[in-house]
Order: structure tokens, then sequence, then C-alpha cells
């Protein structure tokens, strides 16, 4: 069973894990559309008016029906690259397996 299901669009990119500590992550894509999941390892949020890692340590792609487990201070999905008539809506189960890792 999943703690949360988020919809992902085009205009809604969601954030799955915020905080100062990292989050281990289960997530599973229920699609119809793939999604990209992006990680920061050491999120500080806003810093002296700015983002100071903006740039993600790592990304990938889930296709529909795919999951991965994810590990970041913080966590954000949206829609991967989509070709012609590709659905651009995706549903995401996301289950915390640990915190403080």
């Amino acid at each position: 069973m999943y703690h949360t299901v988020i919809p992902v669009s085009d205009d809604y990119n969601p954030i799955v894990v915020e905080g100062s500590i990292k989050t281990q992550v289960l997530i599973f894509n229920a699609g119809p559309a793939a999604i990209k999941v992006q990680a920061w390892d050491n999120w500080k949020g806003k810093q002296r008016g700015g983002y100071e890692n903006s740039e993600a340590n790592y990304s990938l792609e889930l296709r529909p029906g795919n999951e991965r487990i994810v590990s970041g201070s913080l966590i954000r999905a949206a829609i991967h690259k989509k070709t012609f008539n590709e659905e651009s809506f995706a549903a995401i189960g996301v289950l915390v397996i640990a915190e403080r890792i």
C-alpha cells in the first residue's frame, strides 16, 4: 500500500520529498505517461535570495508500470518528454521506506 498517490501533468511537477535530511522512497508510475524523477542529495532550499544547488544530483525515467527506490532530501517528478499523441498525465504511488539515511 502506498502512503500517497500524486498526479503529475504538463503543468504540475510535484515535489515528492523536501527536507534537510535524505529520505528513501519507492515510486511507482501508474501511467499512462512516462515520468522523469529528479533527486537532490543535499537540499538547503532558498539561501541568500537564491537556490545554491539548482541542478539535480541525478534523474531517471520511469515508464508506466515501473517502480524504483529513490533517495534524496528533495525529490521531484515531472512528465518526461512526450512525443506526438502521447498522454501528458501520470499518477505516481509513493511509499516512504526510510528517513535519515
